[in-house]
């Protein structure tokens, strides 16, 4: 009996080492899967089941402290009923609920998960699959937001026929409109119209370079880097 405590002790001190490999690996799966599913019959089926995994995955990835477990799965709820009553119904006003427990989720998962790797004294490689996860999230948050300004207010964005033939965006364009914005790479083939939607761009836009610069002085600071280490 006391065998198997300690290894189910063990089990579970490895698990809680890895919260954020499950939360990058669900990330990154839908990622590379959303652009091969998007079009078929089952696609949004097939999306929202990804989306779903994303959702259990960043609960558990703010799981260490009860508070931010309760508010994860405040929002997380709502965010999978939601989304799945909309796949079944197709009811606007349940998209647009949805997208806003969405995005709450998104941002308050990426911001618990940042604000761990910022305080962490030492950096593992789970720390490192969190900063990444991190900056996923930032896209998704983003993309979020664009397709509820969207929804709200149609027409915010333009883009050339291949991404919207019938006139109407899908949330994979703006899953891709968002991380061209948040790389700064600026295709233009997809323009924001509205000065909502621009504002958003353009925070989007400076919050990854940011982020990228914040990382990088949080890592060189954890590994003791300095101008005179080089010299010595």
């Amino acid at each position: 009996m006391t065998r198997r405590v300690r290894l189910f002790a063990r089990l579970l001190a490895r698990a809680r080492a890895m919260q954020f490999h499950y939360l990058l690996a669900s990330l990154i799966l839908l990622l590379v899967v959303y652009p091969y599913v998007e079009a078929g019959p089952a696609g949004p089926v097939a999306l929202k089941v990804l989306s779903s995994i994303i959702l259990i995955t960043g609960v558990y990835a703010v799981s260490y402290r009860r508070r931010q477990i309760v508010i994860a799965v405040l929002l997380g709820i709502p965010a999978f009923v939601f989304g799945w009553l909309h796949v079944i119904t197709g009811a606007p006003a349940l998209d647009k609920a949805e997208s806003v427990f969405t995005l709450l989720f998104y941002a308050f998962t990426a911001l618990i998960v940042l604000s761990r790797v910022l305080t962490t004294r030492r950096i593992t490689t789970d720390t490192i699959y969190g900063a990444v996860s991190v900056y996923l999230l930032m896209g998704l948050t983003w993309a979020t937001a664009y397709g509820l300004v969207e929804s709200i207010t149609p027409g915010s964005f333009s883009a050339e026929s291949a991404h919207n033939p019938d006139g109407t965006f899908t949330f994979p364009v703006f899953i891709y409109f968002s991380f061209v914005t948040l790389a700064t790479l600026g295709y233009g083939d997809i323009t924001p119209l509205t000065d909502q939607a621009r504002s958003l761009a353009l925070l989007e836009a400076v919050s990854g370079t940011i982020y990228i610069a914040v990382l990088i002085a949080r890592l060189v600071a954890a590994l003791g880097w300095s101008p005179e280490t080089d010299e010595t």
